[in-house]
């Protein structure tokens, strides 16, 4: 794998763990084992647009040699961060009425 074609995951994958978090924490739930599927879910949805899909959706910019949509694919791992976050808040929330026999 070239260098520039490195940085570019690199740089990616920085931007779905911190988008991640902070759906995270904006979201919930906040248990430290929560993280892992918003984290994962942003990352899924910059892969699944970005990369398969070959989506193009408004302006180009050049990153490290490489024509990209940031704020489209910024805005894709936003998306799909804060849709898993939410889901695990209501399927956690939902565990819980449950048990508690509300």
């Amino acid at each position: 794998m070239p260098a520039a074609a490195f940085q570019l995951f690199l740089f990616f994958t920085a931007a779905a763990i911190v988008i991640g978090l902070i759906a995270w924490w904006v979201i919930g739930p906040r248990r430290p084992l929560a993280a892992i599927l918003p984290v994962l879910g942003s990352f899924l949805a910059l892969y699944l647009v970005g990369h398969k899909s070959g989506l193009a959706v408004g302006p180009t910019i050049e990153l490290f040699g490489f024509e990209v949509n940031l704020l489209f694919d910024l805005l894709c791992a936003i998306l799909g961060a804060a849709i898993v976050a939410k889901a695990q808040c209501m399927v956690l929330t939902h565990r819980a009425t449950r048990s508690a026999g509300i």
